[in-house]
């Protein structure tokens, strides 16, 4: 007599949890204790997470959903590697920024939800916590040091040197070939800019109406470019000009520069879009992650 009213009770319960499931995912019993002092530029605030929540925030904001889920796991394990270095390195009142031109892009599910509209929301982080589950607690480490794990969004077909954009050299930071990104829609863009606007950015006097390139990398990149006489290196040329990649061509019109542009991002370990095209060929996140990042391991760290 009593199973009927039971099974209802039981229906109910499950109505009441599963959303609260679905927004902030499941741990099983023994979640991790690491706690992430965020300072939430949206909002302004300093605010706590668990790592493996900050992480899911990080993937969610740095890589479509929609991406294969091997991908969204290499993502999560270089989120997870970037997010522990900082919290054992310790700093003032916070350990990371939401700002992805400071730390890692993040997002709250409440950003999310706005974001994707409330019909996709479940379902795309839904994914998003998968891979985070399926990846829990692994980072890369290098000679049994955490990695500084960079990524951008397009290499272009060819990673960088951590030494030919940043001054540090990172042995597990290697150019290598990244084949598999052409649906991505940076892999080839064009720019023109005015020569009266790009010799303000670039801080030249007169009427500087002259660029070369003078040197470039073995991936292809440009190492030193001349302007109006004046040296710069692709880098500074990219950043002062607001370029997608200091990986272009350059053909001088009327008035103005044309940059044919290869990729999106200083171009330096793993390729977003090229996780995603491994994965689609049948590569998982542990050889997504090895091909970008030479020489790591993958280390369980909880």
């Amino acid at each position: 007599m009593l199973r009927w009213p039971l099974y209802l009770l039981f229906i109910c319960l499950i109505a009441a949890i599963l959303p609260a499931i679905l927004v902030r995912g499941y741990d099983p019993p023994g979640r991790d204790q690491i706690q992430v002092r965020l300072f939430r530029e949206d909002i302004s605030r300093l605010v706590e997470l668990d790592l493996e929540e900050y992480v899911a925030g990080v993937v969610a904001a740095e890589m479509p959903a929609v991406f294969h889920l091997e991908a969204l796991k290499a993502q999560a394990v270089a989120a997870r590697t970037y997010a522990l270095r900082a919290v054992r390195a310790g700093g003032g009142g916070y350990h990371l920024t939401s700002s992805f031109q400071r730390d890692q892009a993040w997002a709250s599910p409440e950003g999310l939800r706005e974001k994707w509209g409330a019909a996709a929301f479940p379902i795309y982080w839904n994914r998003i916590r998968r891979a985070v589950r399926a990846t829990r607690g692994e980072v890369l480490t290098y000679r049994g040091e955490l990695i500084f794990p960079a990524y951008h969004s397009t290499s272009g077909g060819q990673t960088e040197d951590s030494e030919n954009y940043w001054s540090a050299l990172h042995p597990y930071l290697r150019s290598t070939p990244s084949p598999y990104e052409e649906h991505s829609p940076h892999y080839r863009t064009e720019q023109e800019i005015p020569w009266e606007e790009m010799n303000k950015a670039l801080g030249l006097e007169g009427e500087g109406r002259t660029i070369d390139i003078l040197h470039r990398y073995p991936s292809g990149r440009v190492r030193t470019v001349a302007v109006g006489g004046q040296l710069f290196t692709g880098r500074q040329l990219r950043e002062a000009l607001g370029l997608r990649s200091n990986w272009f061509d350059v053909t001088v019109l009327d008035g103005r520069v044309r940059f044919s542009i290869r990729g999106n991002g200083h171009g330096v370990g793993m390729s977003q879009y090229g996780a995603d095209g491994m994965a689609r060929r049948g590569y998982n996140y542990r050889e997504i992650l090895a091909h970008y990042y030479q020489g790591t391991r993958l280390t369980r760290m909880y």
